[in-house]
């Protein structure tokens, strides 16, 4: 009998022998290049890969394994390095910082521990914004309750935790009116375009957090920040917002339960978690009609994921069925919605399902001759997402990639698309749509484009879009809009709008990502999650797809057993303050961190105390009955922080 290691050195050896001539010079090219760049391995290679995988892995994350970062750092040098080097250059790196998890960075922990600080050093820091202001009565006692927290708190960052269909928005125009008579004038801001134009909507003057970063505004004493959807918001950028709000008063509005950001850093969670955070809750769901159906959503919006399945199983909600079946039944489950003039959304995980959703309504709909008119084929862009590591990295480009600017840069104008026609050592040589070449340098700055690719996209009048794209505000990401008709190179669109020939970012519109759902309401809601797409479903994921309808929810699945299974796990992040070396050095952290904070506090309360005008009205029953209640929730947090 031939072992398993000599039947696995024949098969090798006959595959050798098969191979061609020109495979052969192939093979032995290969083995000499590895050879020699091997031998030429200078030092300063490792240091490169690991500086490079620090970059790319940590944008987007705050604690990773040890093998991410070294997989990432022997791609960067492939042939040129070896895993015991990396390993010795990954110890010794002075910007990294070993956990239990794996790594973090010395300015990610700084960041976290910046973000905990600012909320213990605004812990009764601040006169309340208007202690005595009376709720209006048709409010829910939980509105009246969060709108009270809010408004007699001393703290200079607090907040109003609102679950998904809970009346938000409605408690953040009573919470305006109470403000403004205060004599303090509100300055509303969200994270996405989306979600600042939601806010528009509903009658709110607001910007998105970019754009107010961006201008570094000298906000008025009297100013209060209202940082909606604080959730999808990550370390960095709410630890820039901290520092430009540092003299004013911060609400943040979120839930911690939906998505959270694509930057690395749960920042919310975070403040929720580690800090002496107070804040307001909205507790009661009123988006759902149905009490079984708004029951599902409650469990799910607490955590009890599992329960909410079952309770959807108890209502007849959740189908299994063959994965041929499957595509077509949601389609038209979703086509018999639409045409009761009734408004519904299809979710589902991933893009692969939702290409094979979108086909599968389109070709529906063309045997019903409800597309109308020729289609026409359009090119549109499809982004790589790649991180600035990645787009700094002049081997990551080849030919016919293409550039989409989002900023003005070095002679390529706001918008412009170009595609990729050589990368050199520094700069990338790109075509523009005339057919000229010019020249960009890639340097250490951020990048002002999207890197994706060209592909086909067939449109129809009556066809429904998804946007993917912000300009200004005109066209929102996100936003879905249907084609009325075809001129040219534009699409018109049904709302008199029209796409112009440079905004190419867009796809179908009929099922959507559940971060693209996540701050959108319709009548019905259908979620689409087969055993192919199992690997992204998750409990964020299931919460926010479940809980976009008023009046109905439906799931999809050719296997329930394994969908139940997955939509128990979390996606949540690990932070850097919960990955700290061990449980002893993270109790000292935090305790030095929360000392030095606790005295910070106490001298900015006592001129606080001795600038504020006392009201004629029971002063100092007023200062003793705040002090009394904050003074119980600052050492109960400080007595039971989990880090």
């Amino acid at each position: 009998m031939v072992s398993g290691m000599k039947i696995g050195a024949w098969s090798w050896h006959w595959k050798i022998n098969e191979m061609s001539a020109d495979e052969h010079i192939i093979l032995r090219s290969v083995r000499q290049t590895a050879t020699e760049n091997h031998k030429e391995c200078p030092a300063h290679h490792e240091t490169e890969a690991i500086d490079y995988a620090t970059a790319h892995v940590f944008e987007r994350k705050s604690v990773v394994p040890e093998h991410e970062l070294l997989e990432t750092a022997l791609v960067y040098h492939r042939g040129q390095t070896d895993l015991p080097r990396l390993k010795a250059a990954l110890a010794q790196s002075a910007q990294l910082v070993a956990t239990e998890n794996g790594y973090s960075t010395r300015e990610i922990l700084a960041t976290e521990l910046a973000l905990i600080a600012a909320v213990t050093e605004g812990k009764e820091a601040v006169p309340p914004l208007n202690f005595s202001h009376r709720p209006a009565g048709w409010l829910s006692e939980d509105q009246q309750a969060a709108l009270q927290q809010v408004l007699q708190s001393p703290d200079r960052i607090t907040s109003l935790r609102g679950l998904a269909g809970t009346g938000k928005t409605t408690t953040l125009k009573e919470l305006k009116a109470a403000c403004e008579k205060a004599g303090y004038s509100l300055r509303l801001c969200a994270p996405t375009a989306a979600a600042t134009d939601v806010l528009r909507q509903e009658g709110f003057e607001a910007v998105t957090l970019a754009s107010l970063l961006q201008r570094e505004l000298e906000l008025a004493d009297k100013t209060v920040v209202v940082l909606d959807e604080a959730g999808a918001v990550g370390i960095d950028d709410m630890r820039r917002l901290f520092e430009l709000t540092k003299s004013q008063r911060l609400i943040l509005c979120g839930d911690t339960g939906q998505h959270a950001s694509v930057a690395r850093g749960d920042a919310l969670r975070i403040l929720e978690d580690h800090s002496p955070y107070a804040f307001g809750r909205l507790t009661q769901i009123r988006r759902q009609r149905r009490a079984d159906y708004r029951r599902a959503v409650e469990l799910a919006a607490n955590g009890e994921t599992t329960a909410a399945f079952a309770q959807l199983e108890r209502m007849g909600a959740v189908s299994e069925l063959g994965l041929e079946e499957l595509h077509a039944a949601a389609a038209r489950t979703y086509l018999s919605v639409v045409e009761k003039r009734k408004t519904a959304l299809l979710v589902a995980p991933t893009w692969a399902e939702i290409e094979a959703l979108n086909e599968k309504v389109r070709r529906t709909l063309k045997e019903r001759g409800q597309l109308q008119g020729e289609e026409q084929e359009f090119r549109v862009f499809d982004s790589l997402s790649w991180t600035e590591a990645q787009k700094r990295d002049p081997r990551q480009y080849q030919p016919g990639l293409v550039l989409q600017f989002h900023q003005p840069a070095r002679g390529f104008a706001r918008h412009e698309s170009v595609e990729v026609d050589l990368a050199t050592e520094d700069s990338l040589r790109l075509r523009r749509a005339d057919g000229s070449v010019s020249s960009l340098r890639l340097d250490s700055g951020r990048a002002c484009f999207e890197v994706g690719e060209w592909r086909i996209l067939p449109i129809a009048p009556g066809d429904k879009l998804l946007l993917q794209a912000n300009r200004s505000r005109q066209f929102i990401n996100g936003e879905l809009v249907e084609v009325k008709a075809l001129a040219g190179q534009s699409i018109l669109l049904s709302d008199g709008r029209a796409l112009p020939p440079d905004y190419r970012a867009f796809t179908h519109g009929y099922a959507v990502t559940s971060h693209a759902a996540q701050g959108k309401t319709v009548d019905e809601v259908l979620i689409v999650a087969s055993s192919r797409s199992l690997p992204a479903v998750h409990r964020e994921q299931f919460y926010v797809s479940i809980s976009r309808g008023r009046q109905r929810c439906h799931v999809f699945t050719d296997d329930q057993d394994l969908l139940r299974a997955h939509i128990a796990n979390s996606s949540i992040r690990t932070a850097a303050v919960e990955a700290v070396a061990t449980p002893k050095t993270r109790r000292a952290l935090v305790r030095q961190l929360l000392a030095w904070a606790e005295n910070f506090r106490r001298l900015v309360s006592l001129g606080q105390v001795l600038r504020q005008p006392m009201s004629p009205q029971k002063p100092i029953a007023w200062t003793r009955k705040v002090r009394r209640h904050h003074r119980y929730e600052y050492h109960h947090h400080s007595r039971t922080l989990r880090v």
